[in-house]
């Protein structure tokens, strides 16, 4: 879906005056469906992923709005509960690991600050996508296939060919040698570097010199393969960045130890094959078609279950 499902809470606190038994709001309930509900926590808890998200805040003009979308998408939430529509562990798996794919997420510490700068935790956006894929199949279920051509597809990919650009790529052989903590061999090590710089440089060939190093325990190395620039850390980026195929670096450190990288091959940036995105393309057609009869379908549950929205309680919490 293209709407973001945002994290859900389940929390109502209510404090009481215990003198004369009077409760003031604490907590209000600011949607409710049937027995699902979103408090005023809950709420501002949306906002400010929506902000990190559009990098705006959200005014308090704009929450009624974000309270009806809200309200939506628990109707639609209760009726995939009720049709008992499921998520496989397998199918979420697959489904964050694609999220992670195509944002370039090289490893999980890179993954969870994305998710800390979006105000949200692993296992929040594991409840947000399983969301997202049970509020996919309600619609597909409410509304049946919603026939594609490939042309269409085929303008959708000329339309979004950016979104379907690989960066530059290079393919790197390297060699690091280790430093001491204290760095107390750090000019022995540079000066190690600088030696096999010059061999290779001179001729040598530079992957048996890193071969012979590694053999000996003195390194640590080898063929990096194919890696996109935005992927590589600064340090390294930086030491390529005006290398020609079959370049070698200058030694350079970092925390890991003194490096050497060789450049074997500069791949430019190129556009997936259309049939490589099909399935994204056709998945994400759905969703904005589905998306254009949400309405139909969120009025029809509305008049089975029990809906209510006090957006004036998100003035009062403040």
């Amino acid at each position: 879906m293209t709407r973001k499902i945002s994290l859900m809470l389940t929390l109502i606190i209510l404090a009481t005056a215990a003198a004369a038994a009077e409760r003031h709001l604490v907590e209000g309930i600011v949607v409710r469906v049937n027995d699902r509900i979103l408090t005023t926590t809950d709420i501002r808890d949306r906002a400010k992923e929506q902000a990190a998200e559009t990098g705006k805040p959200v005014t308090p003009d704009q929450y009624p709005a974000l309270i009806q979308e809200a309200a939506d998408e628990m109707c639609m939430l209760e009726r995939a509960k009720e049709l008992k529509l499921e998520v496989s562990s397998e199918e979420l798996n697959a489904a964050i690991q694609q999220l992670r794919e195509q944002n370039h997420v090289p490893d999980d510490a890179a993954f969870e600050k994305q998710l800390h700068d979006l105000g949200l935790t692993v296992e929040g956006l594991r409840t947000r996508v399983r969301d997202n894929i049970l509020v996919s199949r309600l619609l597909k279920h409410e509304l049946g296939d919603l026939p594609i051509t490939e042309a269409e597809l085929r303008q959708r990919f000329d339309r979004e060919k950016d979104k379907f650009t690989i960066g530059e790529r290079v393919h790197l052989e390297h060699i690091v040698f280790p430093v001491a903590v204290d760095k107390s061999d750090e000019a022995a090590t540079l000066a190690t570097a600088r030696r096999l710089v010059a061999a290779a440089r001179s001729g040598d060939d530079f992957k048996a010199l890193v071969q012979q190093e590694v053999k000996a325990g003195r390194a640590t190395g080898g063929d990096l393969g194919i890696v996109l620039i935005t992927d590589m850390r600064s340090e390294v980026r930086d030491a390529i960045a005006k290398l020609k195929p079959g370049e070698i670096s200058d030694p350079f450190e970092s925390p890991a130890g003194v490096h050497v990288v060789q450049v074997i091959e500069r791949l430019p940036p190129t556009v997936k094959p259309f049939k490589e995105v099909e399935d994204e393309l056709r998945n994400s057609e759905l969703a904005e078609r589905y998306q254009a009869h949400l309405s139909s379908v969120v009025t029809e549950l509305k008049k089975r279950y029990s809906v209510e929205t006090h957006p004036e309680l998100m003035t009062e919490a403040r």
